[in-house]
């Protein structure tokens, strides 16, 4: 049975497919966006009934507007919207049928060049710049923050899984352990890094729970990831010559990944540590930048 879209339908199951979403135990700012897109998507059809050419208009609309990659991400989301409406309306919706069930409203994805390097990453001299900055000017939460992503390659919504609890016990687990997409694993701590946030603790005060708890919530949780990337973007503009687009969390996390093979680590022990599900993903890392390869080749001499 073929299911006709129409707007009134896909808009009444919004909340619920984000729903769905939120019991998958994503992130909460993956399912904001995932609410975000599907709205636009919605609110853009100016007619009753939805086709497949509509679809397409859509998708037009935001190659117009958008890098390769972000479309491909909200073809990906309105894909699995669609068959959730689908499926629902068939009433056969569950998880593995969702995994196979091809849609007639099937959006393609874009190709897109496959990447040989990570450009515009922070250099080690700038990510030491950046600490003296925000440790010189009394911004120590930002300066341990910081500290946290450059030593463990960490993502800035597992940030949460720093807890003073979890710091004390990695004296004897040596590790941290976090979650992603429903998925756990173990991030080595340092000692002298343990020992620097534990005694950044002490002197907070701070006997529990984050490290980095919001004043303005004063409810115990941490400070927004928003927050944590305009404090970096504070920092990094206090700095002079720091390009302003290496100021956010993830740069830190691909700093740590190049310098941790240059240090004689492999792409299997970092996919573990990164949380890659696949080893193509980070192998990129092992790649020079563009900058590094012009180098390599004003080197040869004949």
């Amino acid at each position: 049975m073929k299911i006709k879209l129409t707007k009134s339908m896909l808009k009444s199951y919004i909340d619920e497919f984000i729903e769905d979403e939120v019991m998958d135990e994503k992130a909460s700012s993956t399912y904001n966006k995932y609410r975000k897109v599907v709205s636009d998507f919605v609110d853009f059809f100016d007619k009753e009934d939805v086709a497949k050419s509509d679809l397409i208009s859509y998708k037009k609309k935001i190659v117009e507007n958008f890098s390769t990659k972000t479309v491909n991400n909200y073809i990906i989301i309105i894909n699995k919207f669609v068959k959730y409406v689908e499926l629902n309306k068939k009433g056969e919706y569950n998880s593995t049928k969702a995994k196979t069930y091809v849609s007639d409203y099937r959006l393609k994805v874009i190709k897109e060049q496959e990447k040989t390097s990570i450009e515009n990453v922070i250099k080690p001299e700038e990510f030491k710049r950046m600490l003296s900055k925000a440790k010189k000017t009394g911004n120590m939460e930002t300066y341990m923050i910081m500290k946290i992503f450059g030593y463990t390659g960490i993502r800035v919504s597992e940030l949460k899984y720093y807890t003073v609890e979890n710091i004390k016990e990695s004296k004897s687990k040596k590790y941290v352990t976090v979650f992603n997409k429903g998925k756990e694993r173990s991030v080595p701590m340092r000692g002298d890094l343990r020992r620097e946030l534990l005694a950044y603790a002490k002197d907070k005060k701070i006997e529990s729970g984050t490290l980095f708890p919001s004043e303005k919530k004063n409810d115990g949780s941490m400070i927004t990831e928003r927050t944590v990337e305009r404090r970096i973007l504070k920092i990094c503009g206090m700095c002079r010559g720091i390009d302003l687009a290496k100021a956010h969390p993830h740069s830190f996390r691909h700093m740590f990944s190049i310098q941790f093979l240059k240090a004689g680590g492999n792409s299997t022990e970092l996919a573990r540590i990164l949380g890659h599900s696949d080893i193509k993903t980070t192998e990129i890392y092992a790649n020079t930048s563009v900058e590094e390869k012009k180098k390599n080749v004003e080197r040869i001499k004949y």
